[in-house]
C-alpha cells in the first residue's frame, strides 16, 4: 500500500498520487511517499514518479540490505534496520526501512510492519506542523522512533535471560538448546544497533536543521537544501 502525505498552503493532506511540479524545491510543498510492501506500485512510483538511480532502486525492492548511505545527485539514498522480537515465539528479526532524502520530499520503503513508521503516519494527519518542517525533520522523527523501539526488545531479552538463570539455578528443564537461541537473539541484536548506529547517531538533535550530509564511507557529497 502506499500513501501520499502533502504539505501545501499551510496544511497537510493525504492524497492518492504525487503531482511532478510538487517535486520542484521551489515549489513551497514537502511530499512523503510511503510504500509498504513491495506491490506493482513500487516499481512505478521509484522509477517513473522520481526517477531514482535503477541500483537504488533494485536494492530498495529486495528483501534485505545492510545498512548504508550512498549519495545520488539531488537526494540519499539510505537504509536501516529497525529491530521485532517476540519473545513469545522466541522470534527475531530486523527488519530494512529504506529512505530517499530530497530537497523536499522523502519516500520510505519497507514491508509494511514498522511499528516507527505506522506512528510517524498518525501523527502527520493529525498534526500539519510535521511536515511543515521538512524531509530532513520528518526522517529524524523515524529513525529517532526506531532507535527508541530498542529499548523494548533489550528489556524483553534480558528478562528471557533472568527467566534462564532461574530455571538454570533450580535445575528445571535442559538449557542448551535455548541459552543458544538467545545467544544467537543478542548477537543479531548488538549487530543490528552497532551497524545502524552511525546514520542515526548523528541525527539526534532536536534542532538538526543541515545542509550537507557526508557519506563516511564514501567520498562524495550530497548537498541537500532543507525546507526544514
Amino acid at each position: 500500500m502506499t500513501s501520499v502525505f502533502v504539505f501545501r498552503n499551510g496544511e497537510t493532506r493525504h492524497t492518492d498520487r504525487v503531482e511532478p511540479e510538487w517535486l520542484d524545491p521551489a515549489s513551497g510543498v514537502m511530499v512523503w511517499v510511503d510504500i509498504a510492501g513491495l506491490d506493482d506500485d513500487a516499481p512505478k512510483i521509484l522509477n517513473d514518479t522520481f526517477h531514482f538511480h535503477p541500483l537504488a532502486v533494485e536494492d530498495a525492492l529486495s528483501v534485505t540490505q545492510f545498512p548504508k548511505i550512498e549519495p545520488y545527485p539531488g537526494y540519499l539514498y539510505v537504509v536501516l534496520h529497525g529491530i521485532d522480537f517476540k519473545a513469545s515465539k522466541h522470534q527475531f528479526a530486523t527488519r530494512d526501512v529504506d529512505f530517499f532524502l530530497g530537497a523536499n520530499y522523502l519516500v520510505t520503503v519497507h514491508d509494511g510492519d514498522s511499528r516507527s513508521i505506522a506512528k510517524l503516519r498518525e501523527v502527520c494527519q493529525q498534526h500539519a506542523h510535521v511536515l511543515k518542517e521538512g524531509p530532513v525533520a520528518l526522517m529524524h522523527r523515524i529513525v529517532d522512533q526506531m532507535v527508541d523501539n530498542y529499548r523494548p526488545t533489550m528489556e524483553a531479552l534480558e528478562e528471557e535471560i533472568d527467566n534462564l538463570e532461574e530455571e538454570a539455578y533450580y535445575g528445571r528443564s535442559n538449557l542448551v538448546r535455548r541459552v543458544l537461541g538467545l545467544k544467537r537473539d543478542l548477537a543479531e541484536c548488538a549487530g543490528s544497533s552497532s551497524r545502524s548506529g552511525t546514520p542515526s547517531g548523528g541525527w539526534r538533535g532536536a534542532n538538526f536543521r543541515p545542509s550537507t550530509t557526508r557519506c563516511p564511507s564514501v567520498s562524495a557529497t550530497s548537498t541537500i537544501t532543507s525546507s526544514g
